[in-house]
C-alpha cells in the first residue's frame, strides 16, 4: 500500500525566536481539497506556521513539506505548488496594480498571455477593474489586500497559503473571495487560512485546528468541535474556541 501523499504536513514543528518558543512541537496534516482553518490567540505561532510552510522561515527542528515536497531543502520546487498571503503585505509600491500582477506571474514562470484572462476576471469580481493602472501605494489596505488575494490565485497553485486574507476587505469582497476558495476547493485546491474572523471560519472551513502555545490543542470539523465543548443546540465556534483555549490555559 502507498504512503498517502498530503498537500500540506508539518511534523513536530518547532521554532524558537532567541528565548522564546513560537512552536513546541505542531503537527497537522491537510489533505488535497480541505479548507483548513488555523485558529489560535495572539502569539499562538499561526504566523510563523504558515511562514515556514512558504519557505520564509526555517524550523528550529521538525520539517513541513508541501505535496511531499520539503520546504528548507527544496524550497523553489515546493513554492511552485504554493499562492501566499502574507498577514502583513509587502508591495512594491511604485508599480500599478497590473504591473504587480505581471511581476508575480513572471516570478513563477507563467506567461501573461495565459494568465491575463483570470487577471481581468480576479480585478472585475473584486471591483479592481477602474484600478488597473493605479499604484499599489495609491491603494487602500482592503484593496491591497485583494490584490495580493488576486495574485495568490492567479498563480493556478496547488496550495493555498493565506494569513488574514480578508483584512480590510469590504463584506461583498469577502463573500467573493469565500465562493472562489469553495470553487477551488472542488478542483482540488487545498487552502490554510489562519484568521481571527471566527464567523468566517465557520461558514468556510471544512476542518479547523487549533494551536495554544505553539501546540495544535484541537482539530476537527466544526461541528465536530462544538460538540465537543457543548451539547446545546445553536453553540458557535467562538464560544467552542473560548473553551478549547481556557482548557489549554489550565491544562485541562
Amino acid at each position: 500500500m502507498s504512503q498517502q501523499v498530503y498537500a500540506v504536513e508539518a511534523v513536530d514543528l518547532y521554532k524558537s525566536y532567541g528565548d522564546t518558543w513560537a512552536l513546541n512541537g505542531l503537527t497537522m496534516r491537510i489533505g488535497p481539497g480541505e479548507i483548513y482553518g488555523l485558529l489560535g490567540p495572539n502569539g499562538a505561532g499561526k504566523t510563523t506556521t504558515l511562514k515556514i510552510l512558504a519557505g520564509l522561515l526555517k524550523p528550529s527542528r521538525g520539517y513541513a513539506r508541501i505535496y511531499g515536497v520539503e520546504v528548507s531543502s527544496r524550497r523553489v520546487e515546493a513554492l511552485r505548488l504554493v499562492g501566499y498571503v502574507p498577514e502583513n503585505p509587502v508591495v512594491f509600491q511604485n508599480l500599478t496594480v497590473e504591473e504587480f500582477l505581471r511581476f508575480v506571474a513572471a516570478l513563477r514562470g507563467l506567461d501573461w498571455r495565459e494568465v491575463s484572462g483570470d487577471a481581468e476576471y480576479y480585478l472585475e469580481v473584486f471591483g479592481l477593474a477602474g484600478r488597473k493602472d493605479s499604484f499599489m501605494g495609491e491603494l487602500s489596505r482592503g484593496m491591497v489586500q485583494k490584490v495580493l488575494v488576486s495574485a495568490a490565485f492567479l498563480v493556478r497553485p496547488k496550495v493555498l497559503l493565506m494569513d488574514e486574507p480578508t483584512a480590510g476587505m469590504d463584506p461583498e469582497s469577502q463573500h467573493v473571495f469565500k465562493e472562489e476558495v469553495r470553487r477551488l476547493s472542488s478542483k482540488g485546491v487545498t487552502s490554510l487560512i489562519s484568521s481571527h474572523q471566527l464567523d468566517s471560519v465557520e461558514r468556510l472551513c471544512t476542518r479547523v485546528g487549533i494551536i495554544y502555545k505553539g501546540r495544535l490543542i484541537a482539530e476537527g470539523t466544526v461541528e465536530e468541535l462544538k460538540s465537543r465543548v457543548s451539547e446545546k443546540p445553536g453553540s458557535t465556534l467562538e464560544e467552542a474556541f473560548l473553551k478549547i483555549v481556557k482548557s489549554g490555559e489550565s491544562g485541562g
